[in-house]
């Protein structure tokens, strides 16, 4: 969860310059919603390695907060949330908003 727009812009930027090509593509399945004025990014992340992993999430809690119980509040935002990006929510994101 992210409290603000500018917040997960920051975000991926920051992801884009930290980890490796292959790893970046692995992110590809993510989505962003908005959600109660606040901005929830979904990842689905399959054959990544734990340090990888550990990587991406000291990254989100940089710059967001993590959410338990997180299968339950995804079905929660497919319900009530608005779609920013339905795929690729990383690289869209640095792709239409080129920050810094």
């Amino acid at each position: 969860m992210f409290n603000n727009f500018e917040n997960y812009l920051e975000f991926c930027n920051y992801l884009k310059k930290s980890v490796n090509n292959s790893t970046y593509l692995k992110l590809k399945n993510s989505t962003l919603y908005s959600y109660n004025s606040k901005y929830y990014l979904c990842i689905n992340i399959s054959n990544i390695n734990f340090t990888t992993f550990k990587l991406i999430h000291c990254s989100i809690v940089e710059f967001g907060t993590h959410i338990t119980n997180s299968d339950l509040f995804e079905r929660k935002l497919i319900e009530y949330g608005n779609i920013i990006f339905k795929t690729n929510a990383i690289n869209n994101c640095v792709k239409h908003f080129n920050n810094k």
